[in-house]
């Protein structure tokens, strides 16, 4: 008789405390009310795509990322065909790189001998130009292949926004634009700065800079310096920083010249993006799954029911596949970046301990392009490896459900949560994870002891 009522009073108490989780939030409740029309219409605000549309759009100028109708804020709307335009420039820029590379190759294969193993500097001067418009050749490939799949992609990332319309969604707009901003000033600063270090007149060199004249008066010949006009400039930069495309100075000439300038800050351009549209992707996914463990965290330790277990489980698995699935894609440029940024982040160190013994300028230019290249390699690797970061944090979360709450639902949770792993790869053989850095920083400090042990063998 006296276990009975206890029985009633405990009853009563689950009751009052399901029903307190069962009260959404006015905010929580329009976002339920939404259909997935309406939703889809609201991302076109505030979605992954809206956010990222505008750089996306400025490398589609330069020809590197071929989506048509990128800046549109439906998804869509996206579009890739060979005979667009904007494919068949990207076209010929890859065959524009591919030309020059070959030209690069070719020296390298040439001078990459003894001699210029244990040279100061004959390292980076036999393989930097092969190893760059290479890095430009695969990197414009890559993305061409992958503006074949984005609409595809960004359609099937729409569908996960909408169907966690309930967490609301991501907003991203100073993140992406700030990382862009100042990802591409330091970048075209640092190429600025190279190109004018190497192609500032007064050495002896600059005689490439200078044209014979007829003098009508006494038919004798004048030595002209067109140092200052842009024909002198597209010259002097022609030849000395693509030193390996001419026999001779009579090989040059400026529609020749100007299409090198072109490519090179074409190809400068492609190098940087390729970091930043994977911190960009990385920093979405990230915060897609801190909505979902923003919203365990608003009901930890409250009773929740299986019916919604079930909605936080499969809103989880369906983020784990969206990273697998562009995972799948963006891979082989995840290792192209890692691997490219570690070669010139060795070849700048090495750059700059040989130019302490020159000029202040070129040393102080070094020591900020080695400072760029690790801060941008630390960023990919931190921004990439928030997705892992933000999946760990919902382990503990599900380890907080009250006993009486505890279902198959959460078993199922807790079980796929623990024994799967989220990340992004490169080339499926390493993960990118805050241990990775660790990794680079290792591989560059054994790869530079290397390079300077080369150098003092002579």
């Amino acid at each position: 008789m006296k276990f009975r009522p206890r029985i009633t009073i405990m009853s009563a108490v689950h009751d009052i405390r399901k029903s307190k989780h069962n009260s959404v939030s006015p905010s929580t409740l329009v976002a339920q009310e939404y259909s997935a029309r309406e939703f889809n219409e609201y991302l076109n605000k505030t979605g992954v795509h809206y956010y990222i549309r505008y750089i996306l759009t400025f490398a589609s100028i330069f020809g590197v990322f071929p989506v048509s109708n990128i800046y549109r804020r439906d998804v869509y709307k996206l579009t890739f065909r060979w005979y667009y335009p904007i494919a068949i420039y990207s076209v010929l820029l890859f065959c524009g790189f591919a030309s020059i590379e070959l030209f690069s190759l070719d020296y390298t294969i040439r001078n990459l001998n003894q001699d210029n193993l244990t040279a100061k500097g004959g390292i980076k001067k036999a393989t930097s130009g092969s190893i760059f418009y290479g890095n430009a050749c695969c990197a414009l490939w890559m993305f061409i292949k992958l503006a074949k799949k984005w609409p595809k992609l960004m359609q099937d990332w729409r569908s996960v926004e909408i169907s966690m319309r309930r967490f609301g969604a991501p907003r991203l707009g100073w993140k992406s634009t700030t990382l862009a901003v100042v990802l591409l000033v330091f970048a075209f600063t640092e190429h600025g700065l190279h190109n004018w270090l190497n192609t500032r007149p007064g050495g002896k060199d600059d005689i490439a800079s200078m044209s014979l004249i007829d003098n009508d008066d006494n038919g004798s010949l004048i030595l002209l310096d067109q140092s200052a006009t842009f024909t002198g400039y597209l010259e002097r930069f022609s030849l000395k920083t693509h030193w390996y495309l001419y026999d001779d100075y009579d090989s040059y000439n400026p529609v020749k010249g100007f299409l090198v300038m072109w490519l090179s800050l074409t190809a400068t351009f492609l190098w940087n993006f390729t970091d930043l549209f994977i911190m960009l992707v990385s920093s979405a996914l990230a915060a897609q799954f801190k909505k979902l463990t923003k919203a365990m965290h608003n009901v930890r330790g409250q009773m929740l029911t299986m019916s919604q277990w079930q909605e936080y489980r499969e809103t989880y698995t369906s983020l784990t596949h969206l990273v697998k699935k562009i995972d799948d894609h963006i891979n082989v440029i995840v290792a192209l970046s890692i691997g490219s940024n570690i070669y010139f982040i060795c070849a700048q160190l090495i750059t700059e301990i040989d130019s302490i013994k020159h000029s202040y300028f070129r040393t102080l230019f070094y020591m900020y392009s080695f400072m760029f290249l690790v801060f941008r390699t630390t960023a990919v690797v931190m921004q990439a490896s928030a997705i892992n970061d933000e999946s760990k944090k919902i382990v503990p979360e599900i380890f907080m459900c009250p006993t009486h709450s505890y279902s198959i639902e959460t078993q199922r949770f807790l079980q796929e949560v623990t024994s799967d792993y989220v990340a992004l790869t490169g080339l499926k053989m390493f993960s990118i994870t805050r241990n990775f850095l660790l990794g680079v920083a290792g591989a560059v400090l054994t790869y530079e002891i290397v390079l300077i042990q080369l150098q003092n063998t002579n």
